[in-house]
């Protein structure tokens, strides 16, 4: 979608809006209080984090921080309680779609205030998504003639989220989970097949980069697209990767091999960062490591996934445009205006979602493979 249709469905952008949602309680249509800002950052491979600011809600009479529902005060610090849920939707409050997007659903683990001379307290309160509680605590565990995606399906069942977990490959003999958070060693495992992981709209998602799937929206610069400093880094390309390992069932050695031209999602009309390298160095340049794989599959995964992990360090940009629920991590986004170069599709890997006195503006972290 270009920019008028972006603008027909949000009212030309003029009223930004927003929903936050604790314990069941609107905060400003059911409790009337006065949110300043309202933030959400979402990125791969951790948990989403939130923050909001409440001002003039600190009653000075009580000495304390109320809101009132009909007649009956409600203590903020009583609602905002740690493990409190929380949903925050962000959008516009006119256009076709005038009903803000679900952004975030979690749970509220921070809360802060200053006391100043001559100043009302504000409340600033944080949290993060539904994959928080993978972050607390360490575990030892084991699975035996299984698959990674078996692991992460155990390690998620009791998150309470839909989840869809794509099948990975090969089975292994054992895979250990060795005094790790859970988020770490979901970590661990996307890492080693190329995967990564998010929550969406209470949705679990495992699996490879849709990075080869078409652009949601498109861009141009000072037609919503407000900034963008993008850098093209031959640095961490590599053309080949080999990753020796040996046969748990033979005792001989194996080796995985991906090469340039196996990248996920690159334009074929224009060249890679190993295409580059190569041009700029006259010949091929060889990534050889040794890791703990005894499959043949096994090897030739892990070697596509550190392929496509460097791949993705070639062009690596930062944004700012008007505010667009649209862009989260893991969508395509067409960006133009930016030259021959870098007027392009770009992979979303990370995005912020802010609110304030100042309107409402989305920031984010964009890859690509080509230029």
């Amino acid at each position: 979608m270009d920019l008028p249709g972006l603008e027909k469905r949000y009212g030309g952008f003029y009223v930004p809006a927003f929903v936050v949602t604790v314990g069941g309680e609107d905060l400003v249509r059911e409790l009337f209080l006065t949110v300043t800002s309202v933030q959400v950052d979402l990125k791969q491979k951790v948990a989403g984090r939130f923050s909001f600011t409440v001002a003039n809600s600190f009653d000075w009479k009580a000495r304390e921080f109320l809101a009132h529902k009909g007649e009956e005060p409600v203590n903020l610090i009583e609602l905002f309680a740690f493990g409190s849920p929380i949903e925050i939707r962000l959008g516009y409050g006119s256009g076709e779609a005038s009903e803000p997007k679900p952004m975030l659903q979690g749970i509220i683990t921070e809360i802060g205030t200053s006391f100043s001379e001559g100043g009302s307290p504000e409340l600033t309160v944080s949290g993060f998504d539904k994959l928080y509680p993978l972050t607390t605590g360490k575990h030892t565990e084991h699975w035996e003639d299984a698959r990674d995606s078996d692991a992460v399906d155990a390690v998620t069942q009791d998150t309470g989220l839909n989840r869809t977990i794509t099948q990975t490959d090969p089975v292994k003999p054992r895979i250990d989970q060795s005094q790790e958070t859970d988020m770490a060693f979901l970590g661990k495992l996307a890492k080693r097949n190329g995967a990564i992981f998010y929550v969406r709209n209470g949705d679990f998602y495992f699996g490879p980069r849709n990075n080869d799937n078409s652009e949601i929206l498109e861009l141009a610069w000072g037609r919503g697209l407000l900034s963008f400093s993008p850098e093209a880094n031959l640095a961490k390309q590599i053309t080949r990767v080999e990753v020796h390992g040996r046969s748990s069932v033979t005792g001989e050695p194996i080796v995985g091999r991906a090469s340039r031209g196996q990248e996920s999602g690159r334009d074929t009309r224009r060249e890679s960062g190993a295409d580059r390298l190569t041009q700029a160095l006259g010949n091929e340049r060889v990534m050889s490591i040794r890791e703990a794989v005894h499959t043949q599959a096994e090897a030739d995964a892990r070697a596509r996934a550190i392929l496509e992990e460097r791949a993705l360090e070639f062009v690596k940009g930062d944004g700012e445009c008007i505010g667009l629920p649209e862009i989260v991590p893991d969508v395509n986004i067409a960006l133009q205006d930016l030259g021959s170069a870098f007027s392009k599709p770009y992979y979303i890997s990370e995005a912020t979602h802010k609110i304030d006195r100042n309107g409402y503006r989305t920031t984010f972290k964009a890859e690509e493979t080509t230029v």
